[in-house]
């Protein structure tokens, strides 16, 4: 079994290490997350952790602070076991290894630099991400459709219930499963887009129930998640057409299959193309 260790250096001197089972992990300040930092020092969910073909990759998931790498904000890209991840004031060293028979670590070492491949990788997907940033555009090779996708219904949302008091469980009961969703989206990409719906839904609820502070917190709730769902589908969308025209088809397929959750049920020409990608590189794996 995979293992995710993350040594934690705050400002003050004092020092954390903390280990994750498994490939994916979560760091902010929510009670949901794996590694949590204080609340001044990174947001409710604020960086996604993932181990992809034995490289740890970084998803920025909030804004505010930062999260920078060698000093420079990132939204998706690769980082080594020597370079520290910092969140605030805040550095977080991450190491892969696996768990041993008996149960205990067996982590990687440092290494002594950062190697040759992984600079290149990290300068390209870097520039890829910089560039979507600086533009607040779709870019890309020109390969891929321009279409574009809208990953939430633009209708108000409704609430089904008439009366105050079944309005108000309705709202409840919704609101409780968006924040299940919202927990699991950075891992089932298609669970933040349905957390967002069910948001909306919840709020229209509370404010016939008569809880506008409520249905203040639910509406919050539903324009952050679809704020990071949307800048995450648009930097992937970059960074997919990058990754293909240098020839890093794992990474490829990793991000294809992303958009293609964060696409189900929609229609068009991109949706189109992600299936295309998605079954020419599967056949690149199995070559």
């Amino acid at each position: 079994m995979s293992l995710i260790r993350f040594e934690i250096r705050y400002a003050d001197g004092k020092k954390e290490v903390a280990n994750v089972d498994g490939e994916r992990a979560l760091i902010g300040n929510g009670a949901h997350c794996d590694i949590r930092l204080p609340l001044d020092q990174a947001a409710s969910e604020h960086v996604a952790v993932e181990v992809v073909g034995g490289t740890v990759r970084l998803e920025t998931k909030a804004f505010d602070p930062p999260a920078t790498i060698n000093g420079m904000p990132f939204t998706n890209m690769p980082i080594s076991p020597d370079v520290p991840l910092k969140i605030g004031s805040t550095r977080i060293f991450i190491t892969i290894g696996e768990l041993a028979l008996d149960g205990g670590p067996v982590l990687q070492k440092k290494a002594e630099q950062t190697s040759p491949l992984m600079k290149l990788l990290a300068v390209g997907v870097l520039f890829a991400g910089a560039f979507m940033l600086l533009s607040g555009d779709d870019a890309g090779t020109g390969e891929a459709p321009s279409q574009a996708i809208d990953l939430f219904t633009q209708t108000p949302a409704t609430c089904p219930q008439a009366t105050p008091d079944q309005a108000l469980a309705l709202a409840n009961d919704k609101f409780d499963i968006a924040q299940g969703k919202r927990e699991r989206s950075p891992f089932a990409p298609k669970d933040g887009v349905q957390a967002v719906e069910l948001y909306k839904v919840a709020a229209a609820c509370f404010r016939v129930g008569a809880d506008p502070r409520s249905a203040d917190e639910a509406d919050q709730a539903a324009q952050q998640l679809s704020t990071s769902l949307t800048q995450d589908f648009r930097a992937r969308r970059v960074r997919i057409e990058h990754m293909l025209a240098v020839g890093d088809y794992e990474i490829a397929r990793h991000d294809v299959q992303i958009l293609r959750s964060l696409t189900e049920g929609k229609s068009g020409a991109y949706v189109q193309w992600l299936q295309q990608q998605n079954t020419m590189l599967k056949q690149r794996s199995k070559q």
